[in-house]
Formats: C-alpha cells, structure tokens, sequence
C-alpha cells in the first residue's frame, strides 16, 4: 500500500476505499503509531490550535463558570485531533497584538468570550478565519455564535422573587458592556413590564460578575431609603457577595431579602443558604462552540445555537 495511500487515512480523507481504511488502521494500532503534527501541519497548511480568547483580565478565573466551559471546548477539540491556547486580552481594537497574531497563521481559528464590540471578529471573519462567538453578536450579523436564552432567564430569575412574594425587586446586573450582561437586565426589565411595575432607579445596581461587586451593590441597596426585599444577580459569584453583605449587616437570606442567581454553578449548590439560581448549560456552550468550530473548518455549513435555561429552587428564594 503506497505512502499516499496511508496518509490519505490518517487525514480523514473519505476518498479512500472503507477496506484499505480498515486495514492502515488495524496496522496503525499494531505499530503503536502516533501523528507527527509538525509534519501533519506542514503538509495540511494548519497548526492543530484553536485560540480561545476571553476578553477580561486574569480575575475572570475567580468565576467557576470558567473551569467548566473552558475544559468542555478543549475536550472537543482533543477528540478531533485539535488542540486549544487560552488567550485573556483586550479584544475590541480591530488591530493590536492580538489580531496579528491571530492573523498570523499560528491558530487555525478563535472561539471568542464576553465581547465588548463586534469589529475584531468581523474582521477576522471577513479575512477566512474560521470564528466562533459564545454569545449574540452586538448587532445583526453572520457571525458563527452559540448562547442561552440570556434575557428569558434574566426574567425567570426575576418572575421568581416576584412568585415568592416580594414587592420591590432589584438587579446586580453583570457587564453590560457584553450582550449576557445586557440581556439579562432586558429580562429583568421584562419581569416587571409584565405586572405594570416600574423598577426605582437605583434599584438597578452594576457589577462586574465578582464576588466583591456583588458585596458592594448590596450594600448600596442596603443603604437605600426603601430597601428591595428581592434582588436578582447575574451571576452565582456576586449573590454569594450579597448574601455576605446582608450577613454583615445583620440581616438573613432569605428572610430579610430573598436572592436569585445565574448559572447554577458549584457555588450555588454549596453557599449558605443554598442558592436559587437560574441553570444554563455550561458545557453544552463549550461544547457546542467547539463543534461549530468543526463545522467551519470541514467547510460545513452553521446556523446559531441557543441553549434553553430553567430556574433551579433552593433555600435563597
């Protein structure tokens, strides 16, 4: 059997006759043989790398959502041969460091988290660099993305404390420089459209996804004149920066204030109390951004990926 033959096979080309396929893998098995990716690079023209790029600084590791969604992308790509390099930079500006590097040939493409502006991966896009987006784009677009249903849990959230009884609901929102922060106010903002309320100013407080964000907007709540007796967060971290603060203060969740959160993460299960919190699909979004990926560079048409959530009762409301 000619060499060509062999790495035919070994590069997944379909072209080849199923038996020859079977028998350069039985043999493959036998002899031990692995793949010098080097030498599969230089002859494929790619690299094997997929850059996952966060657009934060190094403090986002604090948040458990990270030490899932992350492993689920690389687990993906491991199983298809790819590996992945994490990249935590600015990545707004349509030219810097980042996008000549990008450019550059040394990734065969990006998955791209908590976008502030669309321009760089646009333009990548535009320039044949297979992108993939966790999370809506800013604006109408073709890119390549996955998300949850970001504003329909922000209002289930939200719905929640309403449910429970509370009367004056408020938000520590997330980033809302990034679509996930932003649509997650919008369903809050929805919640209280729907039963004809109107949410006071400051009850809507901004916080970073932090656990100390989350501590100090509660205590800004705190030292309202009326109080909220409900808050949604926008993430795990900062309700148990919350509930922390009413701690300090005295006060019991969730009997003083009741508090929902976002992700139904580690920390929501294991906080005191236990947390109400709306439960998205961590690895389904690693997952899925690792397999529109794929797609792209088999050349393999891609639609858009929205992943359902649902709230998870516990002890918090």
């Amino acid at each position: 059997m000619s060499e060509a033959t062999v790495s035919r096979v070994l590069n997944g080309d379909p072209r080849v006759n199923p038996e020859r396929v079977q028998k350069v893998r039985k043999a493959v098995e036998q002899l031990g043989y692995t793949k010098n990716r080097s030498a599969a690079a230089l002859a494929s023209g790619r690299t094997g790398l997929i850059a996952i790029v966060i657009e934060d600084d190094l403090s986002v590791f604090s948040d458990p959502f990270w030490a899932t969604v992350t492993p689920s992308i690389s687990r993906v790509l491991m199983e298809n041969d790819l590996h992945s390099i994490l990249l935590v930079t600015e990545a707004s500006k349509v030219t810097g460091p980042l996008t000549r590097y990008l450019k550059s040939g040394e990734v065969d493409g990006a998955i791209f988290f908590q976008l502030h502006r669309d321009g760089l991966v646009k333009t990548l896009a535009k320039d044949g660099l297979p992108v993939v987006v966790v999370g809506a784009p800013h604006k109408e677009s073709n890119l390549t993305f996955v998300d949850v249903d970001q504003r329909g849990g922000g209002k289930k959230a939200t719905q929640q404390l309403f449910i429970s009884g509370c009367a004056r609901v408020a938000t520590i929102t997330g980033d809302v420089g990034t679509t996930a922060g932003h649509l997650r106010l919008d369903g809050y903002l929805d919640a209280h459209k729907e039963i004809g309320v109107e949410p006071e100013k400051n009850y809507i407080q901004h916080g970073d996804y932090s656990m100390e964000s989350g501590a100090l907007a509660m205590k800004k709540l705190l030292n309202l004149k009326n109080p909220p007796d409900g808050v949604f967060c926008a993430n795990d971290l900062m309700a148990v920066g919350a509930i922390a603060t009413l701690e300090a203060h005295g006060l019991h969740c969730p009997d003083d204030i009741k508090i929902v959160g976002f992700d139904d993460s580690l920390i929501a299960r294991t906080s005191k109390p236990t947390l109400t919190s709306i439960q998205q699909d961590i690895a389904g979004l690693g997952e899925n951004a690792a397999q529109l990926m794929l797609n792209l560079l088999n050349g393999e048409s891609v639609e858009p990926i929205i992943l359902p959530t649902q709230i998870v009762k516990r002890a918090s409301c």
